[in-house]
């Protein structure tokens, strides 16, 4: 609400009770007031009433043509209406009681509510020692919309005199009547729901007098539920058995109870509606509630075809073969790319081809574990996206050091036994194996958060199928990034076509440790800004303790007590850089770890919020989110490029738009909702809300000044 509305709405209750103090007869409830797209007023089923008595009042909605206003769950958007009261001193005055909601299907989102006309009963409680009048006053707040949504309030009245008697206010029956019929039935039967097939659910009725309804000439059968467990815009099919009904919805992001509670409206084909308030418990299908053969609404949520099957696996070769190009993965794949270099000349192509299927799982493994992580944590109520191994401050230190590590072996600073990375002059080895299968962990786990312009969207659009999908479309995400490396070890021949190896060899292994430093610099950086300025201190002390193990094991006897003691000081050393650091940052991604030092918040209006964006809109005002991660290099090369830009910054100013940032960096559910409400499982998401409110635009992943600039002018 604006100063001034707030302004306008205490001066006119101001005037309603300075007429009730001088004495001047007031109706019991004031004329309705227009609120600029519906007229607004509170009504009483009594016009007189008695100490203790308890009464019906109601919020009544009269709404211009084509507006809606929103259910007490609004669904992806929206907000319910509310009374903000003035003091109502011992006055009783009980909850919103709903009438049953209506869909509000919006491009993609789902929203509940109502059109034309709102009605919201409440019960009222007089004071026992109450005498004269009893007046209750307020300002009627709701969000309306059409093609934009706007937030608006009226004062709101009701003036009660107290007598010896109550009376009816027959005026009002009417509306009260209409209130009765379009408020959900009490539930009379049983109502389970089953959790036990995935990502979709199963929500059972048992009852009679349901059926009998759903055996008519139905047009849809719907849940609405009153919190955000399920996800609001999927089909609900509903098997119809012989005792009730199924339904299938689809599990949301947001956990909740154990079971779920909301309204089932069933409607005919004449648009008549019977609704009735569920509260189910979970548990399993009830028997005699489904059919195969009876069901309405289409396939099931979990169905799909073949094809669409072959586009995900198809988008997600693609995505994991343009990863090779994340600036996050090259100085992994250098190490690959020099072993590469070896097989050249190489007669043996047995064991050509096994290093390429060594590299190849290791890849897989990798993805495949993420993959089964995310439908693990889903299935537990986590809200978790790619991306999300780096959300772990332990993880990511743990990283630094091994980049580091490599990189000094790189430089042949050190070398204890076989080439730790499978680069040696020999492929026959076993370690060759290993360190072709060790890259590919390693290329894999590295490059996963480097969301590119495919890689995000398929598994977004994937994250909330059945898990064997999930897994299915991890393992050719790995495919793809191994794909390049693993042709050249199968195709026969192709070995030979790489340059000689020779003594240029070494210079250029050396040459690929600095990418390496450079990574570990990275990532430092990126836990600086998730624990502030603690990382330079437990970065550079388990360096220090690292590079000392190294020297020690350089410089030892080469036999006897004294091999022994520096042998037993280097592990001591190792064990306490890897597991100090990570057990001060045990806590994870949590606050009290440090005060966020995140770099992102230069350059940026503020931090972004559901609430913060709904009340910039409110003020006519646009908004431009940026969801964003430290250890997204794609996000950090489009803000330089794009969000920075002058030309940028001077249309943002032009235009009146708000910047705000959602950095991902460290773990928050709310963003990662977010994230899945859109369809992405990682960053970067750029979303512009316009100022005349509605959706917001969704841009590309890989931005450029005039794809913001267009965006922001045309919308």
């Amino acid at each position: 609400m604006s100063s001034l509305a707030r302004l306008i709405s205490r001066f006119w209750l101001a005037c309603l009770m300075l007429c009730t103090g001088m004495g001047v007869t007031l109706s019991a409830q004031a004329e309705p007031t227009d609120s600029g797209h519906a007229m607004v007023e509170l009504i009483a089923d009594h016009s007189d009433v008695t100490p203790g008595q308890t009464l019906r009042a109601a919020l009544v909605l009269e709404l211009d043509p084509h507006w809606h206003v929103y259910w007490k769950n609004p669904g992806d958007s929206g907000l319910p209406s509310e009374i903000l009261w003035q003091d109502t001193s011992d006055t009783g005055i009980g909850d919103f009681q709903w009438p049953a909601p209506h869909p509000q299907p919006l491009e993609g989102l789902m929203n509940y509510g109502y059109e034309d006309e709102l009605i919201l009963p409440f019960e009222v409680t007089i004071p026992e020692s109450a005498t004269g009048d009893v007046t209750l006053a307020g300002t009627a707040s709701f969000l309306i919309c059409e093609d934009i949504c706007i937030p608006e309030d009226a004062p709101v009245y009701l003036n009660l005199p107290v007598g010896a008697a109550p009376v009816l206010n027959t005026e009002a029956s009417p509306v009260f009547a209409r209130a009765d019929d379009r408020r959900p039935m009490a539930f009379d039967g049983e109502a389970v729901i089953d959790r036990s097939a995935g990502d979709n659910w199963q929500l059972s009725i048992k009852s009679e007098v349901l059926r009998a309804a759903v055996d008519a000439q139905i047009a849809s059968v719907r849940f609405f539920p009153a919190d955000h467990q399920i996800l609001h815009p999927p089909e609900q099919p509903v098997s119809m058995g012989e005792h009730g009904i199924t339904l299938t919805v689809r599990k949301g992001a947001m956990p909740g109870s154990e079971g779920i509670e909301g309204v089932l409206v069933v409607e005919d084909v004449e648009a008549n509606r019977v609704a009735f308030d569920i509260s189910a418990a979970a548990g399993s299908v009830i028997e005699g509630t489904y059919s195969e053969a009876l069901v309405i609404g289409g396939e099931p949520a979990s169905a799909f075809g073949f094809t669409q099957l072959l586009g995900f696996l198809g988008a997600a070769l693609i995505g994991g073969l343009i990863l090779n190009l994340m600036p996050c993965v090259l100085p992994v794949l250098f190490i690959k790319a020099q072993s590469i270099l070896s097989l050249s000349g190489k007669d043996d192509s047995a064991e050509i081809r096994a290093h390429g299927v060594f590299y190849t799982a290791g890849v897989v493994l990798c993805f495949l574990a993420f993959g089964a992580i995310l439908v693990a944590l889903r299935a537990a109520g986590e809200a978790a996206g790619l991306g999300f191994q780096l959300q772990y401050p332990p993880v990511v230190l743990l990283l630094s050091l091994l980049m580091l590590v490599l990189g000094l072996n790189m430089l042949g600073w050190f070398d204890f036994g076989s080439s730790i990375m499978g680069v040696g002059s020999s492929l026959a080895g076993r370690a060759g194996h290993q360190g072709a299968f060790f890259t590919g962990l390693l290329a894999a786990f590295v490059g996963a958060p480097c969301i590119g312009p495919y890689l995000s969207t398929a598994i977004g659009a994937v994250i909330d199928k059945p898990p064997f999908v999930v897994l299915l479309v991890f393992l050719f995400l790995g495919l793809g990034m191994a794909s390049p490396f693993l042709l050249v070890s199968l195709i026969p021949g192709s070995a030979k076509l790489l340059p000689k190896p020779g003594p240029w060899m070494e210079k250029l292994k050396q040459f690929f440790a600095f990418p390496l430093f450079l990574t570990a610099v990275w990532l430092v950086w990126v836990l600086a800004t998730q624990i502030g300025s603690f990382a330079v201190l437990y970065f550079g002390a388990a360096a220090t303790a690292i590079i000392f193990a190294i020297w020690l094991l350089k410089a030892r006897p080469s036999a006897g007590f004294g091999r022994l003691l520096t042998n037993s000081v280097a592990v001591v050393a190792i064990a306490g850089a890897v597991i100090a650091p990570a057990f001060a940052l045990r806590g994870g991604s949590s606050a009290t770890i440090a005060q966020s030092a995140s770099s992102f918040g230069h350059g940026y209006d503020g931090e972004w919020s559901p609430q913060t964006v709904a009340s910039l809109q409110a003020e006519g005002k646009a908004v431009f989110v940026d969801f964003t991660a430290s250890w997204c290099v794609t996000c950090l090369v489009n803000k330089r490029t794009s969000l920075q830009n002058a030309r940028v910054k001077q249309a943002f100013s032009a235009e009146g738009v708000t910047l705000l940032i959602a950095d991902w960096t460290s773990r928050d559910a709310v963003i990662a909702e977010e994230l899945a409400k859109y369809g992405r499982a990682g960053v970067p998401l750029y979303l512009y809300f316009p100022a005349t409110g509605g959706p917001p635009v969704i841009l590309p992943q890989i931005l450029s000044p005039s794809i913001v600039i267009d965006t922001i002018s045309e919308a």
